[in-house]
């Protein structure tokens, strides 16, 4: 199976809720994910577009 890249650069994401706790002193690394995930990902590139995907970090 080929596989193509998944660029994810979020511009779309909502940075707001990991500045205000970054600024607060606040952010966890799992606070960090569970917001990146939810608020910089899936505003990328979608929730539910019923493909799976493999993410490689470089």
């Amino acid at each position: 199976m080929d596989a193509a890249p998944l660029r994810i650069d979020g511009s779309r994401g909502h940075w707001d809720a990991i500045e205000e706790l970054w600024l607060a002193g606040e952010l966890t690394d799992d606070e960090f994910e569970d917001h990146f995930i939810d608020d910089v990902i899936v505003e990328d590139i979608g929730e539910g577009t019923g493909a799976s995907y493999s993410v490689e970090v470089r």
